[in-house]
């Protein structure tokens, strides 16, 4: 009995394993897609606050990649986040990191978009990075600091058109192996405004976020 669970056990997981992998891949070709630079510029500094966007770098994805088309003035980067592969994830996400994320988050971005544009797999992108943290290519961040996402997790049209908000706009202050255990966030009983950790894109735990939605409403 013992060796028919573990049997069924090992048949699951590689079900699972196989789900998973075709899900992200699926999600991949979804967001490994390129639009003009100019529409692509106009929401990666979406993801910042009005005031910022003048002089923040920013980064557009192409054949290749993410390719610097402007530098900027005031540390911020901001570019179309495509790392939501790495978990079956389909939005694009405008984000704009701070000077701090700049030097930490933003390199690992990078390479995951050089990545999915050369077709590796998520397993693959996941392995690099975690590669990259052990051998000090990638760091964490020396402090906290702020990556910006108040356009939200969006769903785009051919023609770069957002279609849906998979998910509202929020801040992401950086914390670094935070769990939601730490803060005291639990699923199912935390409220939707409630600080959450996202630890599941690019650079997993030594990228991960604590996440404020701003409150609306009562």
């Amino acid at each position: 009995m013992k060796a028919y669970l573990a049997g069924v056990t090992a048949v699951l997981c590689a079900v699972s394993s196989s789900a998973h992998a075709a899900d992200s891949a699926a999600a991949a070709r979804v967001l490994n897609v390129t639009f003009p630079a100019a529409v692509e510029t106009e929401l990666a500094l979406s993801g910042g606050p009005e005031h910022l966007r003048a002089g923040a770098t920013v980064y557009v994805y192409g054949a290749k990649g993410f390719t610097k088309t402007r530098e900027g003035t005031n540390g911020f980067i901001c570019l179309l986040n495509r790392d939501g592969f790495l978990y079956g994830g389909t939005a694009f996400k405008p984000t704009c990191w701070d000077p701090e994320g700049a030097g930490s988050y933003v390199p690992v971005m990078l390479r995951t978009g050089e990545m999915l544009a050369a077709g590796k797999s998520a397993d693959e992108v996941k392995a690099e990075i975690a590669a990259g943290f052990k051998s000090g290519k990638f760091h964490r961040p020396a402090r906290t600091g702020i990556a910006y996402m108040i356009a939200g997790d969006v769903e785009l049209a051919a023609d770069g058109k957002v279609t849906k908000t998979q998910f509202p706009g929020h801040y992401m202050m950086y914390a670094p192996g935070v769990t939601n255990a730490d803060i005291g966030y639990a699923r199912g009983k935390s409220g939707a405004s409630d600080p959450s950790i996202f630890d599941g894109g690019a650079g997993g735990a030594d990228l991960g976020y604590l996440i404020a939605v701003p409150h609306h409403g009562p």
